[in-house]
C-alpha cells in the first residue's frame, strides 16, 4: 500500500509506504506533487485509489486521479454540487432538513452572520462576517445557536447506513474562532430524531448517488437538526467506528463503489464511546530525535519535523463508557502529552515549513 499524504507522519509510514505531497509552505495538499506521485506509483498497476479529505475546493482533481486507477470517491460533479452553498442548502431543504439562511452576497447588516469559504474544511475558514472584507469564493450563513454534532454514515447509492452520531469539538486559534479540535462518538439524539435523520439521509443518498464513508455536520437546536454541510468523503469520525467491524470500514468503503451493501449491518449498540482531539502547537517548534509517542497518539510527527505555532502537532485518542467519560480520559491524556511535547520540542527553532492554519 502506498499513501500520499500532506504530512506523512510516523504512524502513517508504519502503515505503508508514505509519500509526502503536502505544500512546501502552509497546510494542505500540493496538487501537482500529488498527481505526479500518483502517476509514478500507479504506473503499470491495476491500482485502487482511495481518496480522503482535501479535495473539496478542487473537485477536478478527482477526475485527474481517476486516470490512474479505479477511483473510490464520489463523483466530482456530486462533490462540486454539495460544496456549492446554494445548491447544497436547496438540496438539503428538499430532503426535509432545516437549514440556515445562506447567500453569496454580503448581508446589508453583517452582525449575526458568518463568512465561510466554498469548499473549506476543518473550521479554519469560518469567521464572523462583521468587520471582514468580502473575498472571492466566500459566502455568508446566518449564525445559529446549537450543539455542534455530526453523523457518520456509509452510503451505497441507495441508502445511508448510519454508523453513529458525534459531538464536534472546536478551539480558537489566533483570529480563527472555530478550528476543528476533535470528535466524540456515542451521542444520543432526542426522541425520534435519529429515525428522522435516517429518513433524510436515505433520501439524500438516493438523490445524489453518494457512496462510501461520508459525514454530515449539523446543529442540534431543541429537538431538531439544522444541517450545515455534507462532507462527501471519509471524515475523521469514521475512525471512531472502525473497531466495531471485523473487516474494517475501509473494506466496506471500497465495496460500496461496486454496488448496494446487502450484507452490511450497522451496529446500533456499543459498550464504549471513543474520542479524538487535535493538539495544536502553542509556539514554533521542531521535534527532537528522541521523541517516542504513546500508542494512543495518532498523526505522530516524524523526528526533525518543524511545526509552526497554531499548526497541529498530533491527535490524541481515548475511550470511556460514556461520551463524558471518554472526554475526561482525553483531558488526562492531553495534559500528559503536552508535557511530552515540551520535552521533545527543540527550542529556538526557525520554522521553515508549515503555517498557522
Amino acid at each position: 500500500m502506498v499513501i500520499l499524504d500532506a504530512f506523512a507522519d510516523a504512524d502513517t509510514r508504519r502503515t505503508g509506504h508514505a509519500v509526502n505531497v503536502g505544500l512546501h509552505h502552509g497546510i494542505g495538499i500540493d496538487g501537482r506533487r500529488m498527481l505526479a506521485a500518483l502517476a509514478q506509483v500507479s504506473a503499470g498497476r491495476n491500482a485502487t485509489v482511495l481518496v480522503g479529505s482535501g479535495f473539496e475546493r478542487s473537485p477536478q482533481w478527482l477526475d485527474r486521479m481517476a486516470r490512474h486507477g479505479r477511483l473510490c470517491a464520489n463523483d466530482s460533479a456530486v462533490v462540486r454540487a454539495l460544496k456549492d452553498p446554494d445548491i447544497a442548502m436547496e438540496l438539503l431543504q428538499a430532503q426535509g432538513w432545516t437549514v440556515p439562511e445562506t447567500q453569496r452576497t454580503v448581508p446589508s447588516v453583517r452582525a449575526g452572520w458568518l463568512q465561510k469559504r466554498v469548499g473549506g474544511a476543518g473550521g479554519i475558514h469560518v469567521r464572523r462576517a462583521a468587520g471582514r472584507k468580502h473575498a472571492a469564493h466566500h459566502y455568508y450563513q446566518r449564525e445559529v445557536e446549537g450543539i455542534a454534532l455530526s453523523i457518520t454514515f456509509l452510503a451505497d447509492g441507495e441508502r445511508a447506513h448510519v454508523l453513529g452520531c458525534n459531538r464536534l469539538l472546536s478551539v480558537a486559534i489566533g483570529t480563527l474562532p472555530w478550528c476543528h479540535a476533535g470528535i466524540v462518538s456515542g451521542v444520543s439524539l432526542p426522541g425520534g430524531l435519529r429515525a428522522t435523520l435516517q429518513d433524510r439521509l436515505d433520501r439524500l443518498v438516493r438523490v445524489t448517488g453518494l457512496r462510501g464513508l461520508n459525514g454530515l455536520d449539523f446543529l442540534l437546536v431543541g429537538d431538531d437538526a439544522v444541517a450545515l454541510e455534507v462532507n462527501p468523503r471519509p471524515t475523521a469520525s469514521f475512525e471512531l467506528y472502525d473497531a466495531d467491524y471485523e473487516e474494517g470500514l475501509v473494506h466496506w468503503h471500497i465495496a460500496s463503489f461496486a454496488g448496494p451493501l446487502r450484507e452490511f449491518v450497522a451496529r446500533t449498540e456499543r459498550s464504549a464511546a471513543r474520542a479524538l482531539r487535535v493538539v495544536y502547537a502553542d509556539r514554533d517548534m521542531a521535534i527532537s530525535e528522541s521523541a517516542v509517542w504513546p500508542a494512543w497518539c495518532r498523526d505522530q510527527p516524524v523526528a526533525g519535523t518543524t511545526i509552526a505555532a497554531g499548526a497541529p502537532v498530533l491527535t490524541v485518542a481515548a475511550t470511556g463508557g460514556t461520551p463524558d467519560a471518554a472526554l475526561d480520559e482525553l483531558d488526562r491524556r492531553i495534559e500528559s502529552i503536552r508535557r511530552q511535547i515540551v520535552q521533545y520540542a527543540v527550542r529556538d527553532t526557525v520554522v521553515a515549513l508549515g503555517a498557522t492554519p
